[in-house]
């Protein structure tokens, strides 16, 4: 079984080793991820990407379920083909089209078009789904992430008991609903472009049951949509908004910045992920925020103050 620790040289060997191979492969690192490893691997046949992951227990990161949702993605048509799987290990086909940037979704009707057909799909096909999947909460999350910063000693301790308050004021604005298949992690390196300039979700590390008002709030403020592209894409997505499905959209939205803001957090106390690797990936996906996960942190608590600012008195 493959282990992200080991050497580059074993993990090498490892890949050379795999049975799924046409012929002769050449691999290539992937700058991208912020906890996992990925390499670029042509054969004969084609090009792939080789994903290692390990369970990760304090992001509930369950790799029998990463796969199962990989696998569920495939079927439903929203993620690239599964080629080959093993404890750990994920074998894809690459995407050439490269990941979203901010640019290509704020203001663009025809790719926010093709986001939010990309999620209603993955949304209407919780039946695709085989073996178990875990079941994702944000606002059970921040619980568990104020719980780990505080037994670490993170640096944002004096600041925990106050997220914990508007976590909990949040979670009480949310109506009872019908859980279905969610990514909850729609960054925009997610979002892939084939060669047809089609989208595609990949890394389903917290794919499992939720709600999908989490899964559409991701793609504009992750994003930094201005108001009126994030009024453009939730009404493609919900229609006409009503009082009640707005004030949802805001409590979604706002735990949505707190879940990247103690994620950051999370991982400055607990990754064991080579320094520099995760400072590259940092300095490729946000080349304006400072390396690493404390960069990373600050982008998201930037993020959530500004939003707090303008909608507490809703939730107060």
């Amino acid at each position: 079984m493959i282990k992200p620790n080991w050497s580059e040289e074993k993990i090498e060997e490892h890949l050379r080793g795999l049975p799924c191979w046409k012929g002769d492969i050449q691999i290539s690192p992937l700058v991208g991820g912020l906890c996992n490893k990925s390499y670029t691997i042509i054969d004969e046949s084609g090009k792939y990407v080789a994903r290692i992951g390990s369970d990760i227990l304090v992001h509930n990161i369950i790799q029998t379920s990463v796969q199962a949702s990989m696998q569920a993605a495939a079927e439903i048509g929203v993620t690239p083909a599964l080629r080959y799987s093993e404890a750990g290990l994920a074998v894809v086909d690459y995407l050439p089209g490269g990941c979203l940037r901010p640019e290509d979704m704020e203001g663009n009707e025809a790719n926010c078009r093709k986001i939010v057909k990309c999620l209603k799909k993955l949304h209407e096909g919780s039946t695709s789904i085989h073996g178990a999947l875990t079941y994702f909460w944000p606002f059970q999350v921040i619980r568990q992430y104020i719980k780990i910063g505080t037994e670490h000693n993170s640096r944002l301790l004096p600041e925990l008991p106050e997220i914990l308050r508007i976590n909990n004021l949040l979670e009480q604005a949310i109506s009872p609903f019908q859980p279905v298949f969610t990514h909850n992690d729609v960054v925009p390196q997610n979002l892939m472009f084939d060669e047809n300039k089609e989208v595609w979700l990949i890394d389903w590390d917290y794919g499992g049951f939720g709600h999908p008002m989490f899964d559409v709030v991701a793609v504009g403020c992750n994003a930094d949509f201005s108001d009126d592209s994030e009024n453009m894409l939730f009404e493609m997505y919900f229609g006409s908004l009503n009082e009640q499905l707005r004030r949802e959209l805001t409590a979604f939205k706002l735990v949505l910045n707190l879940r990247e803001y103690m994620w950051g957090m999370v991982q400055e106390v607990t990754s064991d992920l080579d320094s520099e690797n995760v400072a590259a990936s940092m300095s490729d996906l946000y080349p304006d925020q400072e390396p690493g996960y404390e960069g990373y942190t600050n982008m998201n608590r930037d993020r959530f103050e500004k939003n707090w600012a303008l909608s507490k008195n809703e939730f107060n």
